[in-house]
């Protein structure tokens, strides 16, 4: 990538990167944001699968980090994928603080972050780049746009109003909507082995608090949904000649 654009992007992209991901990283601490809540709907994962928050976070941060130097910040990928992440990355902390202060405008802020991620996991499974660069810029973008996929319907369901959020027919149909959302993403991204496993552990995390709140039509619901995601990323890699096992890039 030549011109102006590289150039800005060489110059102010990469910093904004950068910092967007370390106010990601610093904002849980500063937001009062508690996590999980004895009025969370039976969909809700349990408080150890949200771990991979972490593991998101601590990537980006990696991988900003990875993309500082200027001749990378100004080439594809990270040229292209500098803005739509730090958009994304700002939109965590906004979302943070929704959820504390107006929990029903998280799940537009959430539905603004997917839209940044799944541009930005667009650019990196079809830009060819270096072993790298694919393998952390690709898992970092992978796994947070996989878990926002399947999490931005769960995020819906807490902010159902009264009896709603322990229907089992509204909560079936925001499951249903994720499984959904998981296939269609697992086609787009290639079955990028970051997206299939993030969205995996979101529905697994379902069938966990399901199974354990006796709500067993959900469960059942959620392991169904977990067979065909994982069902649709196996014939997307063997469409595109790769197996899941590969933890590269389609080329």
């Amino acid at each position: 990538m030549t011109g102006p654009f590289a150039r800005t992007a060489g110059t102010w992209g990469r910093w904004v990167l950068l910092a967007t991901a370390m106010t990601q990283a610093a904002s849980p601490a500063l937001s009062g944001f508690t996590g999980e809540s004895a009025s969370d709907p039976v969909i809700v994962p349990p408080g150890p699968f949200f771990g991979i928050w972490g593991i998101i976070v601590i990537g980006c941060v990696a991988s900003a980090l990875w993309g500082l130097p200027r001749e990378r910040a100004a080439t594809a990928p990270y040229a292209r994928v500098q803005w739509p992440v730090s958009l994304a990355q700002l939109g965590f902390t906004a979302w943070l603080l929704a959820a504390v202060s107006s929990p029903v405008w998280s799940v537009p802020v959430f539905l603004l972050m997917l839209a940044c991620l799944g541009v930005a996991l667009r650019i990196v499974v079809t830009t060819p780049t270096g072993p790298l660069t694919r393998w952390l810029l690709g898992t970092s973008v992978g796994l947070y746009t996989g878990w926002a996929a399947a999490a931005v319907w769960v995020n819906t369901a807490t902010v159902l109003p009264g009896t709603a959020r322990t229907n089992p027919a509204y909560l079936g149909l925001l499951l249903l909507g994720a499984v959904i959302s998981l296939v269609v993403g697992a086609v787009l991204f290639r079955a990028h082995p970051g997206f299939v496993a993030a969205g995996a552990w979101a529905l697994l995390g379902v069938v966990v608090s399901t199974s354990a709140a006796g709500a067993g039509v959900l469960g059942i619901v959620a392991g169904a949904g977990l067979a065909v995601v994982g069902a649709a990323a196996v014939l997307v890699r063997r469409r595109h000649g790769e197996p899941m096992a590969a933890a590269r890039f389609p080329r």
